[in-house]
C-alpha cells in the first residue's frame, strides 16, 4: 500500500479532534447543566474516551512509517476551546461542531483507504457511532430550554 503516509496524518487528524472534543466537553460539563443534559454528555465523553483509544490503537498498527512526535504534536488548526460562561446553547453547539468535524474526518479516511487491503470496520463503526451522538446532541439543543419552576415573588405596593 503506497498512499499509507496519508492515511496515517489522516488517524493523527481524528485522535486530535478527539482530544479536542474531549476538552469541549470537559469544559461544558463544568456548566450548570439540567441533568438529561449532564448525562448526555457524561455519555459522549465515555464513548470520545473509547473512540479516541482505538483510534490510537490503529494508528499504533500504521505507524510504521511515522514517528510519534507525530500525534501527540498540538494541532494549530483543532477547534479552540472556550469558556462558554453557562450558555448551554453555546456549549451544545461547540461539541456539534466538533462531532462534525470529525465524521467529515472520517469520510476524508475512507475515501484515502478506497481500494486498500485494510479492515476499516472498527473505523466504520466509529463513524456510526458518531453520527448518532452528534443527532442525539443535536435534537437536544433544538430542544427549547426547560421553564423555571422556581416560585417567583412579586412586591406589591399598597
Amino acid at each position: 500500500m503506497e498512499n499509507v503516509k496519508p492515511i496515517v496524518k489522516q488517524i493523527i487528524k481524528i485522535w486530535r479532534l478527539y482530544k479536542t472534543l474531549q476538552l469541549t466537553l470537559t469544559v461544558a460539563m463544568r456548566q450548570e447543566i439540567p441533568f438529561r443534559l449532564r448525562k448526555l454528555l457524561s455519555r459522549d465523553y465515555m464513548i470520545c474516551s473509547l473512540l479516541k483509544k482505538e483510534t490510537a490503537n490503529f494508528y499504533d498498527a500504521l505507524k510504521c512509517c511515522m514517528q510519534d512526535a507525530c500525534i501527540t504534536r498540538p494541532d494549530a488548526r483543532a477547534t479552540m476551546v472556550m469558556d462558554v460562561k453557562g450558555n448551554v446553547k453555546l456549549a451544545l453547539g461547540k461539541i456539534v461542531h466538533v462531532h462534525r468535524q470529525i465524521i467529515a474526518e472520517y469520510e476524508t479516511l475512507f475515501t484515502l483507504v478506497d481500494g486498500s487491503n485494510l479492515n476499516l470496520s472498527l473505523l466504520r463503526q466509529h463513524l456510526k457511532q458518531m453520527v448518532r451522538m452528534t443527532d442525539d446532541l443535536s435534537d437536544q439543543a433544538n430542544k427549547p430550554e426547560p421553564e423555571d419552576h422556581r416560585q417567583t415573588y412579586l412586591s406589591v405596593g399598597h
